[in-house]
């Protein structure tokens, strides 16, 4: 049996899927599977999967419809054998040493998820910026010690090594059909794992600026946001700790509402713009009245006071469009 087992979900990324995949192949920690999920690919990635499976029995290309991103990782899942598992996009790629941390992290520790920094890669400029957390390596943690940690853990998949039976003793898989899938379940393993630890070190390259990334996409699949808050809300109810997270809740649903927000600057649809402003802030007056008082400051940037009013924000798009 691997000690980790490695999911890709792959779709339409021939230009990208081979330099991901040597990265894996590269690491200096080698007991692992390598399960690459082929979701339903158009172009030549399923061809390049294949021949990699040729050349490494560690790999195993699994074919599927396409079915998006969660139906892809959860397939993977579904299969895989290690103790630990760790997804990678199948767009970014690893420094050698994430596994062999990640693995020594955690066996010495116990620990159900451990988190690392990673780098926030350019592909157009060739640069790296380093995203780092600001909790310590040398501490373990829990949600019950630490709230905060669903205020300064980013939601990724991916910079994250888990125990596998943190999701399959607590029947978690990412939510099918839907855009912001981490959103709907990071935070909800969050309240499960007894322990939790950080590498502040950055493991893995994240591609910020591939084409057809859906940060920087705006469709009908915005509305998913509301449907992710409600889930990890109805969840953290289910589990009777709503009320204990009320403001640290409050703060990430209304920041990554927020986030959907600033881009509808680019929207130059102004009635389907309009009515997902409306329905935003419908969404924050029904779920938190209080909004935008919180705890935690949801005004993060020097122009985050526009998108915190909602006639504010409608005059400010109806100008931009105007010039």
């Amino acid at each position: 049996m691997p000690k980790v087992s490695i999911v890709v979900p792959c779709y339409n990324i021939q230009k990208y899927v081979g330099r991901c995949i040597e990265s894996l192949l590269a690491q200096t920690f080698t007991d692992f599977e390598l399960i690459l999920v082929n979701d339903g690919s158009t172009d030549d990635t399923l061809s390049i999967l294949k021949e990699y499976e040729k050349k490494d029995s560690r790999i195993i290309v699994l074919e599927k419809e396409n079915g998006g991103l969660s139906d892809a990782r959860n397939a993977g899942m579904k299969i895989a054998k290690g103790e630990y598992i760790q997804f990678v996009d199948g767009d970014d790629f690893a420094e050698d040493i994430l596994l062999e941390k990640c693995v020594q992290k955690l066996d010495e520790t116990g620990a159900d998820i451990v988190i690392f920094d990673f780098y926030q890669y350019y592909t157009e400029t060739n640069k790296k910026e380093v995203i780092a957390h600001s909790f310590d390596e040398t501490k373990e943690y829990s949600l019950d010690t630490t709230p905060t940690l669903l205020t300064n853990i980013k939601n990724a998949a991916w910079n994250k090594m888990y125990k596998l039976s943190l999701f399959k003793e607590n029947h978690i898989e990412y939510p099918f059909g839907y855009y912001y899938e981490d959103l709907g379940t990071t935070y909800r393993l969050l309240p499960r794992a007894k322990k939790i630890v950080f590498i502040n070190q950055p493991l893995l390259n994240y591609l910020q600026d591939r084409p057809g990334n859906i940060t920087t996409q705006f469709n009908q699949r915005v509305y998913h946001i509301f449907d992710m808050i409600q889930l990890l809300i109805d969840d953290y109810k289910a589990l009777g700790i709503y009320e204990n997270y009320y403001e640290e809740l409050k703060y990430l649903g209304s920041i990554n509402i927020l986030e959907c927000l600033k881009k509808t600057r680019m929207v130059k649809d102004s009635e389907m713009a309009n009515k997902f402003v409306e329905e935003s802030f419908s969404f924050l007056r029904k779920t938190w009245p209080e909004f935008p008082k919180c705890k935690y400051p949801i005004k993060r940037e020097k122009y985050d006071w526009i998108y915190t009013n909602e006639w504010i924000l409608k005059l400010y798009l109806a100008y931009r469009r105007r010039k």
